[in-house]
């Protein structure tokens, strides 16, 4: 898709910032044809559900958090992945999840994620390889 966007050193992003409450950049706000925010979220929304967050609704949002939450009750609570020695807990936005990076491809997301509790360790559940416990960490790369 295509955006419209202000360079970073444009004086009227200031204003804008301050407009939308805007806490961190890059950031990417939809404003509907008719001058209303449509959402501040879009960045996130973008990461999470990729090009199948459009239109931004109310209700495509409610249907993609459905989606997540039953593609997570086919997901196992907990694994041990084949590059880390602690186990890793699946956890989602609503679950002590949120933005996340993913330690096997350096990959940015959030949504449904495993979590090390212990040391903050995160890989996106397609990235996961499972091993039995006596395995993880055996083959660690990083």
């Amino acid at each position: 898709m295509q955006w419209l966007a202000l360079p970073f050193e444009d004086p009227s992003i200031k204003s804008l910032a301050k407009y939308f409450d805007v806490q961190a950049f890059p950031c990417l706000i939809i404003i509907g044809r008719d001058g209303k925010t449509v959402t501040k979220k879009a960045r996130n929304l973008l990461n999470l559900y990729k090009e199948n967050a459009y239109p931004f609704t109310d209700a495509k949002m409610e249907l993609l958090e459905k989606e997540m939450e039953e593609a997570a009750k086919n997901l196992p609570k907990s694994e041990y992945h084949v590059d880390h020695l602690h186990e890793l807990s699946l956890v989602s936005e609503g679950t002590g999840g949120g933005p996340f990076t993913c330690f096997d491809y350096d990959e940015q997301g959030s949504g449904l994620t495993y979590q090390c509790l212990e040391c903050g360790y995160e890989v996106h559940p397609r990235c996961m390889r499972a091993v039995e416990p006596a395995l993880a960490g055996s083959f660690e790369s990083k």
